[in-house]
């Protein structure tokens, strides 16, 4: 990271981005992912293990390509695709350490895929539980369920989505499970609804903000 990388972070950081404290100690601030940030994304990506860049797709996406980028940046719109950026406070300055989204079915408008992602070297600091956190209390108007799909024995994701709201997992395919949150606060909102959420008709799987319908089998993003 350069100089003029810290002192971009830093004027981005403090002119829009929100701090919170990490429970083992520490900071992170949380802000709107930028319709500069395609370069940010697609290096810091390709820092991340192979293992966390499989449970962030449940399949081999070794680099972001241009048109995943596409649909990771430029398709944001804060509306009904809300994508944030997590910088953490560390002894060499701040640094960004994590991504967050949350993409509503076109299809279903009360339901909404949401997917984080932490740097290897910053898992298990709380930064995937405040992003997720910061990502509901920005959620798409309307929407009061999360539906999304995580790798099968990956747990930290699912103790994090638990934390959210009343939460079901259902077994998918060999793999992977659907996960089901009705969110806190919206459960009676929710019930209406609940008949479609296992096999969620009507809604594209994979459903992940790779947003992209060949995505079985092909690299996702960040």
């Amino acid at each position: 990271m350069t100089a003029a990388d810290e002192d971009r972070y830093a004027e981005r950081v403090h002119r829009l981005c929100v701090p919170i404290a990490l429970r083992p100690g520490g900071r992170v601030w949380i802000g709107p992912l930028l319709p500069d940030d395609r370069d940010l994304l697609s290096r810091e990506y390709a820092t991340l293990s192979p293992e966390s860049k499989w449970n962030r797709f449940l399949a081999a996406v070794p680099e972001l390509t241009p048109s995943m980028l596409d649909q990771l940046v430029d398709e944001v719109d804060g509306v009904d695709h809300v994508a944030l950026v997590a910088f953490l406070e560390t002894q060499a300055g701040l640094v960004p350490a994590g991504v967050g989204r949350l993409v509503r079915y076109p299809d279903h408008p009360g339901a909404a895929d949401m997917a984080f992602t932490v740097k290897d070297e910053y898992q298990g600091r709380g930064i995937a539980t405040a992003l997720a956190r910061s990502l509901v209390a920005r959620a798409p108007k309307g929407v009061t369920r999360i539906l999304t799909e995580v790798a099968h024995g990956n747990l930290a994701p699912l103790a994090i989505l638990g934390k959210l709201g009343s939460m079901q997992v259902f077994q998918s395919s060999e793999g992977v499970v659907d996960v089901e949150v009705k969110l806190a606060g919206h459960e009676e909102d929710s019930a209406a609804e609940s008949t479609c959420l296992h096999r969620r008709p009507g809604i594209p799987s994979p459903a992940h903000p790779r947003l992209d319908a060949q995505h079985h089998g092909l690299p996702p993003t960040a």
